[in-house]
């Protein structure tokens, strides 16, 4: 509804932190990924020192850390602590259960003021878990981010969304969320995981589902692709571009997360099929009138702006 969204608020300023807003030192956890690596692209740019941590021996070769550690921040030795100790922010690449594991390893040795913060996709286990653990350490700042495009598209933060879930507040989490709008990348606010999980169940889970339905369908008709191109239409470009990325680009372990651990997910799914059923028995049954009342309500779907919904071909 109205009001999900809120651009620009300020953050929320936590106790016992320090005014210093600076960023100077980040750590990434995770650091072998695709989002540690843009990380460390976009803030080295930035003049800030970039520590990877990861399990995996090896950095990607486009990745720009000061230094590299293998090591498990969940069980951390002293050379993630020296790290850890000096980092202004920690951003945790990695999925929920070790994200949680290494906050209650490394929040004990992180500076006062320091930031924790994720890029989870789905938030409310995640914000769930950070609510419990805010009191226990009172010094670190925690916020959730998610940046809405996956790492690999090659215009990286330039033009996308990125949304931002405050649990403590505090000027580093601040800081950062600048920095990223420095990038070319807008930061809404959102209130809850509960509140981002239920858009998202949305924009990622029906959308991805559609698009799964869509590419499974044409693979068990026996899709011709090279004549299909030849007289295909801009919507079907449109679809096949993005099933494209899908399998050649993005992870595939992405969609699976968001299928599987969105709580919203079966329900999404239910509504798929009563939807498509519904459809099929307008047709089937020569329900025009039923068809186009479908299609008519999608008017209401579109962002109401001056000048009409934009072209999306």
């Amino acid at each position: 509804g109205q009001g999900v969204f809120t651009l620009s608020l300020p953050l929320k300023r936590a106790a016992g932190t320090m005014a210093e807003d600076k960023i100077t030192s980040v750590l990434i956890l995770g650091a072998s990924g695709g989002f540690g690596t843009l990380f460390s692209q976009v803030l080295a740019k930035d003049g800030v020192q970039v520590r990877g941590i990861s399990r995996k021996g090896t950095p990607r070769a486009d990745a720009t850390f000061s230094d590299y550690l293998s090591a498990d921040p969940c069980n951390p030795n002293e050379e993630v602590l020296e790290r850890v100790r000096n980092a202004s922010v920690i951003i945790a690449c990695v999925p929920p259960g070790p994200c949680i594991k290494a906050l209650e390893a490394l929040a004990p040795h992180m500076a006062a003021g320091a930031l924790f913060t994720d890029v989870l996709s789905v938030k409310t286990q995640i914000c769930e878990a950070y609510m419990g653990l805010k009191d226990k350490f009172p010094h670190v700042q925690l916020m959730s981010l998610h940046p809405m495009f996956a790492p690999a598209d090659p215009a990286g933060w330039r033009g996308k969304n990125n949304a931002v879930i405050e649990i403590t507040g505090g000027q580093r989490g601040q800081t950062l969320t600048k920095m990223i709008e420095g990038w070319g990348c807008a930061c809404f606010t959102m209130e809850s995981g509960q509140v981002h999980d239920k858009v998202t169940g949305a924009v990622q889970n029906a959308t991805h589902a559609a698009l799964l339905t869509f590419g499974l369908t044409l693979s068990k008709m026996g899709y011709d692709a090279e004549l299909a191109h030849k007289i295909s239409t801009p919507p079907h470009r449109a679809m096949i571009e993005v099933i494209q990325r899908m399998a050649n680009i993005n992870e595939p372990d992405t969609y699976w997360d968001i299928q599987t651990e969105n709580p919203n997910a079966d329900d999404i799914w239910q509504k798929l099929q009563e939807s498509v059923a519904e459809l099929h028995e307008s047709v089937k049954n020569r329900d025009r009138e039923k068809f186009v009342d479908i299609i008519a309500k999608f008017k209401q779907l579109g962002p109401q702006e001056e000048g009409g919904v934009p072209s999306a071909y």
